[in-house]
C-alpha cells in the first residue's frame, strides 16, 4: 500500500517517519514554511521517534501520484477538512480515506461527499517545534475501523503496516463509539490551552484536575441523555475516570519532565501558541453544547471553555490568558 498523508503536522509527520522507516511509499501534503523545510531539509523527529529522513512533500493533491491502492490519511484539523477535500476534487474518489483526526465530524464530511471514509482513534502526541522538525511527545496507539462499524481488509492491512512501523495499531469494530470516547478526553484541550498548563501539570494538581473532571462529567450527563455510545480505550470507563480525577491531593506519581520539549500539550495549545487564528473546539466542546441545547440540558462549563478559546484564537492571544478560577467564575460553577 502507498500512503498520502494530507495535513502533515505533528501526528502526520510521526506517521510519515515511521512508515518511511519500513520502506513504504509515503507522500505528505503540507503548507507554508513547514512544506518548504520538508522539501529542502527533510523531516527530523525527536522524542519517542528519533529519525531524519528525506520525504516526498507536496503542497497540493494534484502534485501527488495516486493509484487504486493508495490510502489517504487525513491528519489536518477538522477546521481544514472541507478545504482539503475541495482541493482534492475527484482525486480521492474510491480511495480509502482514514480520518486520523479528533472529533466525530470528519467522518460525517466524508459520508456527505460520498467518499470511502474510515474512522480512527489517535492516542499519540506530536507537535511541530519549527518547520521540518517535530517532537513525538507521547503515545503510539492508532485504532482503525470501517464506517459505520466493522473491520475490513483495508483496516487490517493498515494496522499491519503500523505495527511493522513500531506503532500500536489495532482494528476496532465500533470505531465511532471509540471516537466519541476520545472526544470526551479532548474536551479539556481548551482548558489546557487557555491556562497554559501542560497535561502532566494539569493532571498532577487537584484544582485543575477537579475542574477537568467537572467539564467531563457535564458532558457525560448530556451524552447519556442523548443515548450516545462510548467505547473507551483505557481500563476505566469515563465515569470511573471522573471519579479518579476528583480524588483529593496531589498526584505525586505523575512526573513533570524538566525538558520543556517533553511537556505534553494538546494541539489546541499549539494553535494559540502559534497564533493560527482558529481552534477546533467547536468540534469537541461544541458537540456537547449543541446536543445539550437540543435536549434542554445546560452546559455552562463546556460553553465557557469553548467560547473563551474561540475568542482567544480570534484575537490571537497566547496561552495563559485564563486561570482555573477565572473559568469557574465565568461559567458560574463553583468548585
Amino acid at each position: 500500500m502507498d500512503y498520502v498523508i494530507h495535513g502533515a503536522g505533528g501526528i502526520g509527520c510521526v506517521l510519515a517517519a515511521r512508515l518511511i522507516g519500513i520502506d513504504k511509499s509515503v507522500a505528505v501534503i503540507a503548507r507554508g514554511p513547514h512544506l518548504e523545510a520538508l522539501r529542502n531539509n527533510g523531516l527530523t523527529l525527536t522524542g519517542m521517534t528519533d529519525s531524519h529522513q528525506r520525504v516526498e512533500a507536496f503542497g497540493h493533491p494534484d502534485e501527488v501520484d495516486i493509484d487504486d491502492d493508495t490510502v489517504v490519511m487525513l491528519t489536518m484539523k477538522t477546521n481544514d477538512t472541507e478545504a482539503a477535500l475541495d482541493a482534492a476534487g475527484a482525486r480521492y474518489d474510491g480511495l480509502a480515506l482514514i480520518c486520523l483526526q479528533n472529533g466525530v465530524h470528519n467522518e460525517r464530511i466524508c459520508a456527505e461527499r460520498g467518499l470511502n471514509g474510515y474512522g480512527a482513534v489517535v492516542l499519540c502526541g506530536g507537535r511541530i517545534l519549527e518547520p521540518g522538525k517535530v517532537v513525538h511527545t507521547a503515545g503510539s496507539r492508532f485504532d482503525i475501523g470501517a464506517l459505520p462499524r466493522g473491520v475490513d481488509e483495508v483496516c487490517e492491512r493498515v494496522v499491519d503496516d503500523l505495527v511493522a512501523a513500531g506503532l500500536k495499531g489495532h482494528t476496532h469494530e465500533e470505531i465511532m463509539a471509540a471516537k466519541w470516547a476520545k472526544l470526551v478526553r479532548n474536551l479539556n484541550n481548551a482548558t489546557l490551552a487557555l491556562t497554559d498548563l501542560p497535561i502532566q501539570v494539569a493532571n498532577r494538581f487537584e484544582e485543575s484536575r477537579r475542574f477537568m473532571a467537572d467539564v467531563t462529567a457535564e458532558a457525560l450527563d448530556v451524552l447519556e441523555a442523548g443515548g450516545v455510545e462510548l467505547e473507551p480505550a483505557g481500563r476505566r470507563t469515563p465515569r470511573e475516570e471522573v471519579a479518579r480525577m476528583r480524588e483529593p491531593g496531589e498526584f505525586t506519581h505523575i512526573e513533570i519532565p524538566e525538558d520543556p520539549e517533553k511537556l505534553a500539550r494538546p494541539s489546541t495549545w499549539q494553535d494559540l501558541h502559534f497564533q493560527r487564528g482558529q481552534v477546533e473546539v467547536e468540534y469537541f466542546n461544541g458537540e456537547i453544547v449543541r446536543l445539550g441545547e437540543r435536549l434542554g440540558i445546560a452546559t455552562p462549563l463546556n460553553h465557557t471553555v469553548m467560547e473563551r478559546c474561540l475568542a482567544a484564537a480570534a484575537a490571537k492571544e497566547l496561552p495563559g490568558g485564563e486561570t482555573i478560577e477565572s473559568l469557574r467564575a465565568t461559567a458560574g460553577v463553583p468548585a
